[in-house]
C-alpha cells in the first residue's frame, strides 16, 4: 500500500546549486575571456599604428623626406633615388601613396611587411584629404569599438574630428559613448603626415 520513495532518484537542492555555480563560473570565464581578447585587439591596433609612425620617422631621419614624397611621376620605385621630384611633405597622388609602402617595406626594410595589415586582416592604405591638407592611414571594414577605445585613449574621443576618426558616418561616438556598445563596421582614418 505504501510506496517506497527510496528508489526514486532526482537532483537534490545542493546538487542543483552546484551545477548552477559551475555554469556561472564557465559563463564568467567566457565573458572575461572575450574582454581580454577585445582589449588585446585595441593594444595591437595601437602598436601597429605606432610602428608605422615610427618607421615613417626613421625614414625621415635617414633620408630627409617622407617615404613616397617626390615619387609623383614614378610608377615603379626601384630605389631611394627613384623619388627625385618635388618634396612638399604630402603624398597627394596614387604614385606617391604606393611608393610610401614600397620604400618603407621593400626598398629599405624599415617596416616589416606584416605591419601593413591591421588587426582585422585588411591592409592600411595612405590617403590625402585636400580639406585638411593631411595624409592619413586608412582602413576599411574596421570594428568601430576598437577605433572608439583607441580614440578615447590617445586622441579627442570624437568620431568626427582629431587624429583618429570615422569617415563613413557622422556622430558615431563621442566622449560619453560606451565604446563596447557599438556594433558597426566603418572606414577609419589615423593621422599620418602633417
Amino acid at each position: 500500500m505504501f510506496q517506497n520513495h527510496r528508489n526514486s532518484r532526482g537532483f537534490t537542492l545542493v546538487e542543483m546549486a552546484i551545477v548552477l555555480i559551475v555554469i556561472g563560473v564557465i559563463l564568467g570565464m567566457v565573458f572575461k575571456g572575450r574582454q581580454l581578447i577585445d582589449s588585446a585587439k585595441v593594444k595591437s591596433l595601437e602598436a601597429n599604428y605606432n610602428k608605422i609612425l615610427t618607421a615613417v620617422n626613421t625614414f625621415y631621419d635617414r633620408y630627409g623626406y617622407y617615404p613616397g614624397d617626390g615619387c609623383g611621376n614614378v610608377t615603379t620605385v626601384t630605389s631611394i633615388s627613384s623619388c627625385n621630384g618635388t618634396k612638399d611633405g604630402r603624398l597627394t597622388n596614387a604614385n606617391e601613396q604606393n611608393a610610401f609602402w614600397t620604400l618603407l617595406i621593400d626598398i629599405t626594410g624599415i617596416l616589416p611587411k606584416s605591419e601593413r595589415k591591421t588587426i582585422n586582416g585588411n591592409e592600411w592604405s595612405v590617403v590625402y584629404t585636400s580639406a585638411t591638407g593631411k595624409n592619413y592611414l586608412q582602413v576599411t571594414s574596421m570594428d568601430t569599438r576598437y577605433v572608439c577605445v583607441l580614440d578615447k585613449k590617445i586622441d579627442d574621443s570624437d568620431s568626427d574630428t582629431g587624429n583618429i576618426h570615422i569617415t563613413t558616418r557622422a556622430n558615431v561616438y563621442d566622449e560619453t559613448t560606451d565604446c563596447w556598445s557599438l556594433n558597426r563596421i566603418e572606414t577609419a582614418r589615423f593621422h599620418l603626415l602633417p
